[in-house]
């Protein structure tokens, strides 16, 4: 974030013909440099975001009658692998800093970040807070890192998210125990490099909790994803053809257990776990047949979405598993979803009757195990061809809801 405002910026409003002086002002005013890289040698900067753009856009959005959530999508270093990271193509750093173990004054760069803005946010007027629904304090942590390490599919390949400290570990893992008191048909949080995810966001979750954001009707929307297992742990899994991670999601909703209490879970703490069709193989539908359907199949494309689109249901019953004093009021949800049947745009399902099929299952299967779904993208003017089933504006045009479509500004794929 930024203090500057883009708006108000006299140097950025006449940016013609600027020195060399003028121009690094406006990089040092609209950009950060990323301390952990620096530390590497390496120069990355990030884009500032304006203060002044996230409270029109609360006001706005409390004007409207509507509730934002804010998503701290990645931080310096890089969370995960993948081009949502930040970074690509360069490997993740966030991790290999991050240090759980220090005293509060001198926490290191992520939990430092998560708190000042924590306290940013507290300082806004009512009117912004009023259109601020919730907070999510990082986007899928350490996704893929389960490929990498001990364990995994590519054992010799050295993880960039590396095991807690032994003693932090054990711990850590006394804590989350300590919720197990009601029975011993619980299940438990292993050890592994996913704990150094975990600890995090529990960590994040109790900074939240000690602010008045709670009090104000303001969620904690924490996101995990089961990519952080490697592969000996979750063996289990293989056996569902749905692609639906049941014993993942057991083992997310263990830790969730340890790390927030009943009332937390039906009030303000929310588990958010993602979820795409798009790239669970048994889920996939494709022009060529790979995957689980065949386009156009109407038989099997049933089938096969009715089966995979029951994801939400495991997810539900693991809390009610996990959670036996929530009576099935814990707050569940899927920050993301689309109604791409391939990550494949050149494989993917594009007919409308597939895309209502994929999106109408996925909605209604999800309302009846009561977890909350948000679309991946209002509008992608930059989508081309991912448009028809990852813009939301643009399904629906296709389902003759508005009158327009989601005009790309340019063609990526095609201009379908």
């Amino acid at each position: 974030l930024t203090a500057y405002d883009p708006s108000q910026d006299e140097l950025l409003l006449s940016a013609r013909n600027l020195s060399a002086a003028q121009q690094q002002t406006l990089l040092e005013r609209y950009t950060c440099v990323d301390p952990l890289f620096a530390q590497e040698n390496v120069t990355v900067r990030w884009p500032a975001i304006p203060k002044s753009f996230v409270v029109n856009f609360l006001q706005a959005c409390s004007g409207h009658n509507v509730k934002a959530i804010l998503d701290v999508h990645t931080y310096p270093g890089g969370t995960s692998l993948g081009t949502f990271s930040g970074i690509w193509p360069r490997a993740p750093l966030f991790w290999k800093y991050d240090s759980p173990e220090t005293e509060p004054e001198t926490l290191d760069v992520g939990r430092t970040l998560f708190r000042e803005f924590l306290d940013w946010i507290q300082s806004l007027d009512d009117d912004a807070l009023s259109g601020l629904g919730g907070i999510t304090p990082m986007n899928e942590p350490g996704h893929l890192a389960g490929l990498f390490g001990s364990g995994s599919a590519n054992p010799n390949v050295e993880s960039f998210l590396p095991s807690l400290p032994s003693e932090l570990e054990q711990e850590y893992l006394q804590q989350l125990e300590e919720h197990d008191q009601d029975g011993d048909d619980l299940s438990s949080v292993p050890e592994g490099p996913h704990l150094r995810v975990l600890k995090w966001q529990s960590d994040a979750a109790d900074a939240f909790r000690n602010t008045f954001l709670p009090a104000k009707g303001i969620e904690l929307v924490v996101n995990v994803h089961e990519s952080i297992f490697v592969q000996d742990l979750v063996t289990a899994d293989t056996a569902d053809e749905a692609g639906r991670h049941p014993y993942a999601t057991g083992l997310l909703a263990a830790w969730w257990r340890g790390a927030t209490t009943a009332e937390e879970r039906s009030t303000w703490a929310v588990l958010d776990i993602h979820h795409y069709h798009a790239w669970e193989p048994s889920c996939q539908g494709s022009i060529d047949g790979s995957g689980g359907y065949l386009c156009g199949d109407e038989l099997q494309t049933d089938q096969v979405l009715e089966q995979c689109a029951s994801w939400t249901q495991v997810f539900r019953d693991a809390g009610r598993e996990q959670f036996p004093d929530d009576e099935g009021t814990a707050k569940l949800s899927s920050g993301e979803f689309s109604a791409s049947t391939h990550h494949s745009v050149l494989l993917s399902c594009l007919d409308v009757s597939t895309l209502r099929k994929s999106y109408l299952q996925q909605i209604e299967t999800a309302k009846a195990a009561n977890v909350q779904l948000y679309w991946w993208s209002w509008k992608m003017p930059y989508g081309g061809a991912f448009r028809p089933a990852w813009s939301f504006k643009h399904l629906l045009y296709l389902l003759g809801v508005f009158s327009q479509p989601d005009i790309s500004v340019v063609p990526c794929g095609g201009s379908t």
